[in-house]
């Protein structure tokens, strides 16, 4: 079979021209919208599968049904605009798109990873647009090793806009860290059985300019948003990495340029420690720190399995503060005060709590009941929304979890907090991801500053109000 394949140039913008001839590894496409990177991949891939001897690529997204409308159109659109349809069978059950010659591309989503381990032979994966789960990248990365293909690749088209700080996303860690140029080529090299073994990765930065094809219009509304929202504009004008900004936020008044910064742990001042006791997807433990009213979360503990229990965290806790001569309070959730899902009798989660950190002697500071959610949060809002003179909440840059629920937690209708459920893909457990490190702060704010919600609770205006804890002597 011989195809007229047209000159590159006549199909492709000429920022990728240069990719033409990657065989790296990782090949990963960034930058703002409308940079036709999508449409660079498909044509690429469709090239590879019309001329090597055996391909199979897998189409992934996080949800398998966003994947008919994503690069399984955008693969069949680039075929007909080829003039190429009569060489393919596009399949809906499967979702498949079957070459003539046998190769084919095969579509995957995350909420299915049975279906991703069991892949016979791919040669390569193109991830549109949603960066993978890790566990994801993984499970297809390992399985992308047959050796009948002439090229084994995976390819990567993301807008680099992730919830949290992206610094954070297991993605940058590995592919952009220590990197300040927006495109280069790295080489890994990495030690196996005694010898050293190079693979390399491509990682490509382009934006709507470099689209000869966009109409002016949408260059134009795309260029207004410098002015109207910078925010935007630095998302789809520029295509840099940046944190997900969310509407409808419990916390209200939070403010990552504000309220998180680099803290330094204080070894005279006394720890105040925090639990939330869920299991999924950790055991919260969150560590702060007071000096008058400037309050500051150093640190924080999401004891996973098989640490994700009181103990455990307790332990994890231990581990790190054992040396800790400053004083030692406890708060939490006022339901750990229960025993009847204890497996010991008598035994509590505080109880518990006292029994490993004894060696620190701590002092319990519980609620005899949950403060009302709103209530609080609505009082916390007031505390991030000051500016002088009462109390200042500060959380360290480290504390990822933190920030995110922070940042990310929604709020329901009726003024509590929207505890949103998700399913882990690959233990089928269903858990809330976000709001456990933010009940662990409501828990100790509204405690160890009990006289001032007390006096919100009233209808006064807390965050004026200066002294210490009635109930501590040791409070800051």
């Amino acid at each position: 079979m011989t195809i007229d394949w047209p000159h590159w140039r006549r199909i492709i913008n000429e920022r990728f021209i240069e990719l033409n001839k990657c065989v790296d590894r990782y090949l990963i496409l960034y930058g703002s919208r409308g940079s036709s990177k999508s449409d660079y991949t498909a044509k690429r891939l469709i090239f590879f599968c019309l001329t090597h001897k055996y391909f199979k690529c897998i189409l992934y997204r996080k949800n398998f049904n966003s994947i008919k409308d994503s690069s399984y159109d955008t693969i069949k659109q680039a075929i007909f605009d080829l003039g190429l349809e009569s060489l393919f069978v596009f399949k809906l059950s499967p979702l498949e798109i079957v070459c003539l010659n046998g190769n084919k591309f095969i579509a995957r989503g995350g909420d299915d990873p049975n279906k991703l381990k069991s892949i016979k032979d791919p040669t390569m994966v193109w991830y549109e647009e949603d960066i993978p789960a890790e566990s994801d990248f993984a499970t297809i990365s390992l399985t992308i090793r047959s050796g009948k293909a002439d090229l084994l690749q995976e390819i990567f088209t993301i807008n680099p806009q992730v919830e949290g700080n992206p610094e954070d996303n297991w993605f940058w860690q590995r592919f952009f860290k220590d990197h300040h140029e927006l495109s280069y080529r790295q080489r890994t090299t990495v030690e196996v059985e005694g010898r050293s073994i190079d693979y390399y990765y491509t990682v490509h930065h382009s934006t709507y300019q470099d689209n000869r094809w966009l109409p002016d219009e949408v260059k134009a509304q795309i260029e207004d948003y410098k002015t109207k929202n910078p925010y935007l504009y630095s998302v789809y004008a520029k295509g840099l990495w940046t944190a997900k900004e969310t509407g409808g936020n419990f916390y209200k008044e939070f403010s990552r340029a504000k309220h998180v910064k680099k803290l330094v742990y204080d070894p005279e001042l006394p720890l105040h420690v925090s639990f939330d006791f869920n299991v999924n997807p950790y055991c919260s433990v969150q560590i702060w720190q007071i000096k008058g009213l400037d309050v500051r979360c150093i640190d924080e503990i999401p004891a996973r399995y098989p640490n994700n229990n009181t103990k455990g965290a307790s332990k994890l806790f231990l581990q790190k503060y054992f040396a800790h001569k400053g004083g030692l309070f406890v708060y939490g959730d006022p339901a750990g005060r229960s025993a009847d899902t204890r497996s010991e009798q008598g035994q509590n989660d505080f109880r518990i709590i006292q029994t490993e950190l004894a060696s620190l002697r701590p002092q319990m500071r519980v609620h005899s009941k949950a403060p009302a959610v709103a209530m609080r949060g609505n009082w916390i809002n007031q505390i991030l929304g000051f500016n002088e003179g009462g109390i200042v909440v500060s959380i360290d840059e480290n504390c990822g979890q933190t920030i995110s629920d922070f940042s990310y937690l929604k709020e329901a209708s009726d003024g509590t907090k929207h505890k949103e459920k998700v399913k882990d893909a690959e233990t089928g457990v269903t858990y809330e991801k976000y709001g456990h490190m933010s009940d662990c702060a409501d828990y100790m704010l509204t405690f160890a500053f009990i006289s001032e919600y007390d006096k919100f609770q009233r209808g006064g205006i807390t965050n004026i109000s200066f002294g210490k804890n009635r109930n501590s002597k040791n409070s800051y």
